[in-house]
């Protein structure tokens, strides 16, 4: 059997993957992903949609930048995340320090942006520079403190939370001049010492690889090679696929109709606007000997980009299949108080 004929009723993208499940099972992922312009303080339906982005999108070379976007083909998040894309604003010029805030819901989250600064020794002190006046921040991992400390050859050490950062250093004995201070920080827990251990702080999305999300992957050792190989084991935990920032993973799902506020990330200054209150979509997938299934539609990723002023939501389910793909037969697509534009 081919592909399964899809009618997609909204105007949202609408895209499907074939996959297995922790024990082997197949199933069918189901995507909904709806892109909103971010208009005057309220968030218009755009007129481009976004496609699912199933390899995910990093800022440089793959597997040695932070993600901008994320994989998308989880077949679950235990919970939503939310992650914002863009810069940093200085809205007055000779700005050596400011902060971004975010507020969505339940979920606040915020990070203190200081200017380019470097460590040096003098006179037997080590000390860091005056940051420099800046205009605008990337808010990329890359600028959080984190990074590989390469200067015993031998050792190569790295900061789990976040390999791709500056400033790590594994001992204070491997001082570096002119290495780099992070200019994203958790504004509790501030850089002031060298050799500090500070918390990594930033809005976007964190790699399969890093803490603290390595940690729900399971074990992989030589009981797992020998007894479950190639499944996933059996700690293996479903919050790992749950790939926001600490901070900004939901408790729960969102309803998608949260009061969101950010603060210092847009040359508008203040943004505040509420998610558009779009119920659920409803997919309606036919299978091939069991009648309908309509699996539950959870908004589990909200992605907020204020350098392109879009917002992102993502709503996930998926069908366990008895055999596979050819079990199914057609799907619809259907959302409430929306439809698919008429074409000429």
């Amino acid at each position: 059997m081919g592909h399964p004929a899809i009618d997609n009723e909204t105007p949202f993208v609408f895209d499907i993957m074939g996959l297995a499940d922790e024990d082997g099972r197949p199933m069918l992922l189901l995507v909904v992903k709806a892109t909103y312009s971010i208009g005057d303080m309220r968030l218009q339906l755009a007129e481009e949609q976004f496609p699912v982005n199933w390899s995910g999108e990093s800022w440089g070379e793959p597997g040695e930048s932070s993600y901008k976007y994320e994989p998308e083909g989880a077949f679950i998040k235990p919970t939503t995340d939310v992650a914002l894309i863009g810069h940093a604003h200085a809205l007055q010029r000779g700005t050596t320090e400011t902060g971004v805030a975010l507020q969505i819901g339940p979920l606040k989250k915020v990070v203190r942006v200081v200017g380019e600064r470097t460590w040096f020794r003098s006179m037997g002190r080590v000390g860091m520079t005056k940051p420099l006046p800046f205009g605008t921040m990337p808010l990329v991992w890359e600028r959080a403190f984190g990074g590989w400390d390469r200067t015993d050859s031998g050792k190569p050490a790295f900061e789990p939370r976040n390999p791709v950062g500056t400033g790590f250093r594994a001992s204070t004995r491997h001082f570096e001049e002119g290495l780099k201070l992070p200019n994203l920080e958790d504004p509790a827990e501030p850089l002031r010492d060298f050799g500090q251990m500070v918390t990594p702080a930033s809005f976007g999305f964190i790699s399969p690889h890093w803490q603290p999300r390595a940690k729900y992957a399971g074990t992989y050792d030589e009981a797992w090679n020998k007894t479950r190989k190639p499944l996933l084991p059996k700690d293996f935990n479903r919050r790992f696929f749950n790939a926001a920032a600490p901070g900004l993973i939901a408790p729960g799902y969102l309803q998608g109709n949260e009061a969101v506020v950010v603060a210092g990330a847009s040359p508008r200054g203040r943004l505040a606007f509420s998610l558009p209150g779009q119920a659920a979509p409803r997919v309606t997938v036919a299978l091939t000997s069991s009648g309908d299934a309509k699996p539950e539609m959870r908004l589990d990723t909200v992605i907020l980009d204020t350098d392109a002023e879009h917002v992102l939501l993502l709503w996930r389910g998926h069908v366990v299949l008895s055999d596979g793909m050819h079990d199914v037969r057609d799907l619809r697509v259907t959302a409430e108080g929306v439809s698919r534009p008429k074409t000429a």
